[in-house]
């Protein structure tokens, strides 16, 4: 699975994972206000032997594959992919 790795401007150690392809702006604005204006980073082979600085690309799969991004927040907080998005009101955004 591939996936392409935004950065916040706004916000020091703040990434949004998308599967390679997907646009930021096709995501909710919830999802997206935390992160001001994004920079696209890096495209990213997530096989399951790849080694990642802060969670496991099983996880980062994981979240992808059910709701289409995956958020890594800086360390020591609590990262949004743990929330119940789905029960919050995050849908996963449309698309093919």
């Amino acid at each position: 699975m591939h996936c392409t790795i935004y950065k916040s401007l706004k916000k020091a150690d703040l990434y949004l994972f998308l599967p390679k392809g997907t646009l930021p702006e096709t995501l909710d604005a919830t999802i997206l206000a935390p992160f001001g204006r994004l920079e696209e980073v890096m495209h990213l082979d997530l096989s399951v032997d790849r080694a990642l600085a802060r969670t496991d690309a099983a996880t980062v799969r994981h979240y992808l594959s059910t709701l289409g991004f995956y958020v890594q927040t800086p360390p020591g907080s609590q990262n949004w992919a743990h929330w119940d998005n789905l029960k919050a009101g995050i849908a996963r955004p449309a698309g093919p």
